[in-house]
């Protein structure tokens, strides 16, 4: 019976250590990579420094042009939108990035069903902020999202499983890479071809409310109040600018603009302007970028009386 102890604390042992010195490596591995989603996110999260960031998903990462919102403000600007990527992980971005330094102004960009529609939540994305070793409030964050994180990140592998091969992968620079010359901002080319048969099917809202991305979206914007500054970008051909009522209820109630172009009667009818019906090509982001641009300068100006 002690042998069987005996060689199940050596086990366990083994286990534990392994555990460690596997994690310590995946994540020498993870910090060391510069290229890809992943090398992307080290850059924000390591050396962004700029007096304005946009955040959101991937209609931020393709609608906001930096180069154009310097030249018009004078200030420093750097894109920060990630693909797939919603309310959760942003806010979790966000505080790492202010346990460095504060922005002058955060440009939230919105997108309904990442940010507040229950459906389109994976836990899976939680993939991001496991990686995050030095937000301090990465655990409690994770917590509300899964209780048994608690206990899954108890090993040092686990923040870097998902993304393990990823990260081993991505040793060499790659066109990707290329794509940061104009500050995080990824521009897309190509122009929208429709079906003969294609129409907007508008999605269903009603009941699909996610308490969890509500309650992250009022934490962004009670800390950031002053400082931030949230925005719809247009839809092709949508006509769902009456579905932000409880932004704007937010947003006033704590003084945060909040500008909804979803519809805007030139950018969203216009063909040219898009790569698909829900992310515009580069000559759509110029127009849209110059049309949001006095709205960031506003906000700039409250701030500065203040």
């Amino acid at each position: 019976m002690r042998k069987f102890i005996y060689s199940i604390l050596i086990l366990l042992v083994a286990v534990i250590v392994g555990d460690w010195a596997m994690g310590r490596w995946l994540r020498h591995i993870y910090e060391h990579t510069h290229c890809d989603e992943i090398g992307r996110l080290n850059y924000i999260s390591d050396s962004v420094t700029a007096d304005i960031v946009v955040l959101g998903s991937s209609r931020a990462l393709h609608h906001y042009v930096p180069s154009t919102i310097t030249d018009s403000t004078g200030l420093s600007c750097y894109n920060c939108g990630f693909e797939n990527e919603g309310i959760v992980f942003h806010y979790a971005l966000l505080r790492q990035l202010q346990q460095r330094y504060r922005p002058r102004l955060v440009v939230y960009e919105l997108t309904y069903d990442y940010d507040i529609q229950y459906l389109s939540w994976r836990p899976a994305n939680l993939k991001h902020i496991h990686a995050m070793g030095e937000l301090q409030c990465r655990d409690s964050i994770l917590h509300s999202v899964d209780p048994w994180e608690r206990v899954k990140m108890l090993s040092r592998i686990y923040p870097y499983n998902s993304m393990a091969f990823a990260a081993l992968a991505s040793r060499e620079p790659t066109t990707y890479d290329s794509a940061f010359v104009d500050n995080g901002y990824i521009p897309q080319f190509k122009h929208m071809q429709l079906d003969p048969d294609w129409q907007f099917h508008p999605q269903k809202w009603d009941d699909q409310i996610d308490t969890l991305k509500v309650s992250y979206l009022k934490k962004m914007i009670t800390e950031n109040a002053g400082h931030l500054l949230i925005v719809v970008s247009p839809r092709y051909l949508s006509p769902e600018d009456n579905i932000y009522g409880m932004v704007q209820q937010l947003c006033n109630e704590h003084g945060v603009p909040f500008v909804c172009m979803v519809s805007d009667p030139v950018i969203s009818r216009d063909i040219s302007l898009w790569e698909d019906d829900g992310h515009l090509n580069h000559t759509g982001a110029l127009m849209f970028t110059r049309a949001i641009v006095p709205h960031i300068k506003k906000v700039l100006t409250e701030n500065n009386k203040q």
